[in-house]
């Protein structure tokens, strides 16, 4: 059972490593109108293979030894401090709001399922609702596998590093290479279809720049995953102060990470970025904890100056990505309202159960706007919209109350340890992805995104319920030890 449970450790660590890379196989093209669709694309990625091996073992672990993964046993209680921290823990509603996400968890599962029967292309919609029980699959191992969470935070660092020193090095040289072993597309600022900036040079002339992709499908996932690994880098700066390589590591993470963010141009991911370092600020105001202060200072002033010469650099980049006055940004703004106009009458079709998973851009083709060429059909840049179009509304109402609740959760857990980093730093990421979600659609129509969500999600909660969990446990073990005192006298 040690090896078993070590070789799980370590398979999750490589899971989170490994997951930004999109290696697969393409078992069928998926096709709208004679165009190629990845929406309606059949795949195999080496990443779900592993992850199917971890949940695997998981699962005999648990049948071997059940019960020897989360909770009780990683307190190391005493028979004397359990009532207590029974007790405790249930007046405070921690169970309870953990039961409470299950349920939601299991609401969406369960909605997302039904939208199957009534999807226009009833595989895709089974082969979709793979990838959600596959995202609920590494939440569970998230919140159950017995891990460190500092190993788990740096191996997903780590991997989100590889992708900006490659979508860096991408902007750089303005082209990228094919990587079959990669999972990676070629892109060149001169082909149509790349995703580029148009801006008058130097001389007057207009140019094509490139955006970041990393090996990620668009520039702004690319843009996501970096606000969302600089969150991370800025909560382990801030709160470490022992570990001095470990603090170098994160330093170096945010300086890649923000290059990264700006080479993506990713204006979702500069405000959830934004929106989220606000959050922090907040939080270590209220905490009044002078050292966090000053943590925070330092990183937003080493963020402004990477800022300010970036943007010396590329400014006109950044004013035509900004202004919305280019000829690509209206053309961008134009298609994204057509989308929301396109996704509401979809939702007015199917509000109640849904068009059904992966079918959203099918319906456009067929019902909505029929004999646009392929690639016209996208999904709404709105995750929530997205969500009620292919679940329906009771989908959208348990995948909402799932964000809801970690929310209220983090801010709750916040308010009872003022002085702490930490879940400021959590509500901060959650938020973050909460913007992104608002502007885009890949957090659940693309297989990346449904995994990162859930392995976002679950480190989030994770972490939270095992500091709650401990500290419950600090405080119910003295509250036993005065009662046995008493009962002595």
């Amino acid at each position: 059972m040690k090896y078993l449970n070590k070789t799980i450790e370590y398979g999750l660590y490589l899971l989170v490593f490994l997951l930004p890379i999109q290696t697969r196989w393409i078992i069928k093209a998926g096709e709208i109108n004679g165009g190629y669709s990845e929406y309606a694309t059949y795949s195999l990625y080496a990443t779900d293979i592993l992850l199917i091996i971890v949940l695997l073992l998981f699962i005999v672990c648990e049948i071997a030894s059940p019960g020897s993964s989360p909770g009780l046993k990683a307190l190391a209680m005493t028979d004397e401090s359990l009532p207590q921290y029974l007790s405790a823990s249930w007046s405070k509603g921690f169970f309870g709001n953990s039961k409470i996400a299950w349920w939601l968890i299991g609401g969406l599962i369960l909605t997302s399922a039904v939208s199957v029967f009534f999807a226009l292309n009833k595989p895709l919609a089974l082969y979709k609702f793979g990838w959600l029980m596959l995202g609920a699959g590494l939440f569970w191992l998230i919140i159950n596998v017995n891990y460190n969470r500092l190993k788990l935070i740096y191996a997903m660092l780590a991997g989100i590093f590889l992708q900006a020193v490659l979508g860096i090095w991408q902007f750089l040289i303005q082209s990228s290479f094919a990587g079959k072993w990669l999972g990676m597309a070629l892109h060149n600022a001169a082909d149509l279809g790349t995703s580029v900036i148009e801006a008058l040079g130097a001389d007057g002339v207009s140019e094509r720049w490139l955006r970041a992709y990393g090996g990620l499908d668009h520039p702004n996932i690319f843009g996501g995953v970096m606000a969302t690994g600089a969150l991370f880098s800025i909560g382990q700066i801030i709160k470490t102060e022992k570990e001095k390589n470990l603090k170098i590591i994160s330093w170096i993470f945010l300086g890649i990470f923000s290059a990264g963010l700006f080479f993506s141009f990713s204006r979702s991911a500069w405000l959830g970025l934004a929106v989220g370092l606000l959050i922090m600020i907040i939080s270590v105001i209220a905490s009044r904890n002078l050292k966090l202060q000053r943590g925070l200072a330092e990183v937003i002033l080493v963020m402004g100056i990477l800022l300010f010469i970036l943007f010396g650099q590329y400014q006109n980049l950044i004013t035509s990505r900004l202004s919305g006055e280019g000829r690509l940004e209206e053309k961008s703004t134009s298609e994204r309202l057509v989308s929301y106009q396109e996704s509401w009458q979809l939702i007015k079709n199917n509000w109640l159960a849904g068009a059904g998973l992966g079918n959203y851009t099918l319906a456009l083709s067929q019902g909505i706007n029929p004999g646009k060429a392929g690639y016209y059909y996208q999904p709404a840049h709105n995750v929530f919209m997205l969500v009620w179009a292919e679940a329906g509304i009771f989908g959208l109402i348990f995948f909402s109350g799932l964000i809801i609740w970690a929310l209220a959760r983090l801010f709750r857990f916040s308010a009872q340890s003022v002085g702490s980093s930490r879940d400021g730093n959590k509500a901060a990421i959650l938020i973050a992805l909460f913007i992104i979600m608002s502007f885009d659609h890949w957090f659940f129509s693309l297989h990346f995104g449904v995994l990162f969500f859930w392995l976002i999600l679950g480190v989030i909660i994770a972490d939270g319920k095992y500091e709650k969990s401990s500290a419950d446990l600090n405080s119910a073990a003295p509250a036993a030890a005065r009662g046995n005192n008493q009962a002595k006298r």
